[in-house]
């Protein structure tokens, strides 16, 4: 089987590499896994075929230990109990050479595709089982064929902004279902709709609740804010209740009280368009149903 949607020559020189570590209810620490050369078969002592594939990574200057990463993963284990592979590509993301670190998502997501390939073919797995979620530039992790992506708050900087196109974006060909979390929408995270569902929280600009001041817009506040939401929604039971809407204004009116979906995991994958909602400005992030 073949993840990859995109040709298997090598792109240009990486300085650096990506690491894959597997989390399980049955290893408290992360095993790494390696990724096979040429038909080798993929081992692992701790993957089970039975059980769905998660897999998270982040985005700029960050790593695969950053606490909302970590929280996600830990997420994951306590809802079910999932295969969850986490990537670090710090050794490509770190770079403060922005478009250095934009181009390496390209070698990340060949690397991702020829791992999940290996996997698939080692325990008879396919796509429907595998979902992908990333942060920032992590989102645009290509070369993947997935039942689900996620983006959060997708990095809009030489992919929106000039616009891309899709085969070097995350944008709706890259799954079954793709649903994106907009929390800075115009400054580092994309301003238009490029999911099946899109939702916007708080507007999905900043300033986002809790992030107001000029210094927490230069730390990506509202940026990160996605993780945050995105890692409450997986075992809380107060759900981001969403309403689909043509714009934030209409929705602040009082236009669209109507058709309400859950932002975050699990989500529907019927839900198609724009969605609205409010959410709170510390944990428990989360208002349910306000209408």
């Amino acid at each position: 089987m073949n993840f990859s949607i995109l040709p298997q020559e090598t792109r240009g020189i990486m300085f650096g590499d990506a690491y894959y570590f597997l989390y399980t209810r049955r290893n408290t620490e992360a095993e790494q896994l390696n990724v096979p050369d040429g038909n080798e078969t993929f081992t692992s002592k701790y993957f089970n075929s039975s059980n769905e594939i998660k897999v998270v990574t982040h985005g700029w200057m960050s790593a695969e230990n950053v606490d909302w990463l970590q929280n996600i993963k830990d997420e994951f284990l306590n809802k079910s109990d999932f295969n969850v592979i986490t990537i670090d590509w710090s050794e490509l993301s770190k770079n403060p050479i922005y478009p250095w670190s934009a181009f390496s998502t390209r070698y990340v997501g060949k690397k991702t595709a020829k791992l999940l390939d290996a996997i698939a073919n080692s325990y008879g797995v396919d796509g429907r089982s595998m979902h992908l979620i990333g942060h920032s530039l992590g989102s645009h992790i290509k070369d993947l064929r997935l039942k689900c992506s996620s983006g959060l708050d997708p990095a809009r900087p030489l992919f929106e902004l000039p616009l891309m196109p899709p085969n070097c974006r995350l944008d709706k060909s890259d799954a079954e279902f793709v649903d994106i979390i907009h929390t800075c929408a115009g400054i580092y995270g994309y301003a238009k709709s490029h999911g099946h569902a899109d939702f916007y929280a708080n507007s999905g600009r900043p300033k986002q609740p809790g992030c107001e001041g000029i210094q927490p817009v230069l730390e990506g506040c509202s940026h990160g804010r996605s993780n945050l939401f995105f890692g409450e929604s997986i075992d809380s039971k107060i759900p981001f209740t969403s309403y689909p809407c043509e714009s934030w204004d209409k929705f602040e009116n009082g236009e669209c009280r109507v058709n309400p979906t859950n932002m975050g995991y699990p989500v529907s994958t019927d839900s198609r368009g724009d969605y609205y909602l409010h959410t709170n400005s510390e944990p428990e992030f989360a208002r349910g149903e306000e209408f």
